[in-house]
């Protein structure tokens, strides 16, 4: 079961002053411990803008090749949700939405030394699974409510009728894969899990959390994927990332392999071309 636990807030930027901010946690369904509980790894922030609402909610996903390093904090995903939550008067008389609720997910990322001792059940798919579970979190404090102040109050205020998924890069690929969870049906999902179920330690939990998708009072109004990495298969072979091994490493329980770097004189356009995404990878 998800948590619904509520951790410390962090420290509002200006531009939030008005809107609630609350830090929560969600359980990962990919390791079988539950000291995922409030961890760094497994919580969200969650960005209502003051007003009765009910507000869309926008879901972001940062990027960072899934590299322990990368962080929500270090990716600046505070400073571009901003622009949702407190949008400036043209942005905001433009919008047909209006301000938008913001939720910002940090997942378990990969060790890249050691994939398999990765902090929070790192790599696919409990680093997907991780974006899933804290999604179907914001639909059970929803659900629960609470009183003027709790993260439960806050969530309360979404409009989870409209929900937009967003990500750049590693998160660019979540985003798409969350998005088309939740419009496949049950069986296709139970089906399409069935070959992970056995390379994860959530065993049969996992399947049925895979079966059960996205939480039926969210409907994804869209996705939107900056610069995604949508074919983990082909990048994993090509050598994506700067150390050529960012893919294999997500995909460390399926057997894959980093590409040998690049003959010496291949030089830096090799390495260059390695750390962005072919175009090819974003179709």
């Amino acid at each position: 079961a998800l948590s619904g636990v509520l951790c410390s807030s962090e420290a509002r930027c200006d531009c939030w002053q008005m809107s609630d901010q609350k830090k929560i946690s969600y359980a990962s369904v990919a390791i079988s411990s539950a000291a995922a509980s409030c961890s760094e790894t497994h919580n969200a922030i969650l960005h209502v803008p003051a007003g009765d609402g009910p507000f869309p909610l926008l879901v972001y996903l940062h990027g960072g090749f899934w590299k322990p390093e990368w962080t929500r904090e270090a990716t600046g995903s505070a400073a571009f949700l901003a622009t949702f939550t407190s949008p400036p008067a043209e942005v905001a008389a433009a919008s047909p939405l209006g301000p938008v609720a913001t939720l910002s997910v940090e997942y378990a990322r990969v060790a890249q030394d050691d994939p398999a001792n990765s902090e929070g059940g790192g790599g696919f798919p409990g680093t997907q699974l991780d974006v899933l579970a804290a999604v179907n979190e914001v639909a059970s404090l929803h659900r629960a409510g609470g009183e003027d102040g709790t993260a439960g109050a806050a969530a309360a205020r979404l409009d989870l009728g409209s929900v937009f998924l967003a990500g750049h890069s590693a998160g660019g690929q979540m985003a798409l894969w969350l998005g088309l969870l939740s419009a496949l049906p049950a069986q296709v999902r139970r089906a399409a899990i069935g070959e992970v179920v056995g390379r994860s330690d959530g065993g049969p939990a996992l399947a049925e959390v895979v079966a059960a998708g996205v939480d039926p009072a969210i409907s994804v109004a869209g996705v939107l994927a900056i610069a995604p990495v949508c074919d983990l298969v082909s990048a994993a072979q090509e050598g994506l990332s700067d150390f050529h091994d960012a893919v294999p490493n997500l995909l460390w329980r399926f057997g894959h392999t980093a590409k040998e770097p690049a003959a010496p004189g291949a030089g830096l356009q090799h390495e260059a071309a390695a750390a962005a995404c072919p175009v090819s990878l974003l179709r």
